[in-house]
């Protein structure tokens, strides 16, 4: 399906920002699962062909998400940016964004994300992003301090995805996992980005 340039809401010099429609939901569905054991968990979820319509209207209108699609320069989806817990009253939404697996390292996500920044501020009208990264996410971490994000907290949460802790390939990450009443856990950085601090980066 073409997109028409008034609907792009952000763009790079590689990526440009769309809105996300429930078409683009097959798109996402094809994307692999992550190779990265400590990625793995956060693989797109698989569902059935008869789910993924509900599931769309599910994140819209009953959890109110806003989501966007990623494109590269040649308009392949590439990944999604979206925001949960949209508070209006408090001028703040939770981030959360994902890239095929092809694409990581390669600066595309930092890229859609600052562009994107702008719609968010000066379009959409919020005062403050908020977001949730793993402590062992380091290209992540790396990616939003470069955009400004401070870090404002920290929490452990359960951890989706195989046991790594006793793989010796891992050793750098283990102090980021510990047992826990929910099992395996996996230490999370609360991160914060105010309007007033966004221009100066």
């Amino acid at each position: 399906m073409a997109i028409a340039d008034r609907d792009i809401v952000a763009a790079g010099p590689r990526t440009r920002v769309r809105p996300f429609t429930q078409a683009d939901v097959d798109t996402w569905q094809t994307c692999p699962d992550y190779p990265d054991k400590l990625l793995v968990g956060t693989s797109p979820r698989r569902m059935a062909p008869g789910q993924r319509a509900r599931w769309f209207e599910d994140i819209t209108r009953r959890q109110h998400q806003i989501p966007f699609a990623v494109e590269d320069e040649t308009g392949e989806m590439i990944g999604r940016i979206f925001l949960r817990h949209v508070r209006a009253e408090e001028g703040s939404a939770v981030l959360g964004i994902d890239l095929h697996p092809a694409y990581l390292g390669q600066g595309y996500g930092t890229e859609a994300l600052g562009a994107f920044l702008h719609h968010y501020f000066e379009n959409m009208g919020f005062e403050r992003m908020l977001l949730s990264v793993a402590a062992h996410n380091i290209r992540a971490r790396r990616c939003y301090e470069s955009l400004g994000f401070k870090t404002v907290g920290s929490h452990w949460d359960a951890h989706i995805g195989p046991d790594i802790t006793g793989d010796a390939n891992f050793a750098y990450v283990r102090s980021f996992f510990r047992r826990g009443p929910l099992g395996l856990e996996a230490l999370f950085y609360d991160m914060r980005l105010e309007r007033a601090a966004w221009p100066a980066v």
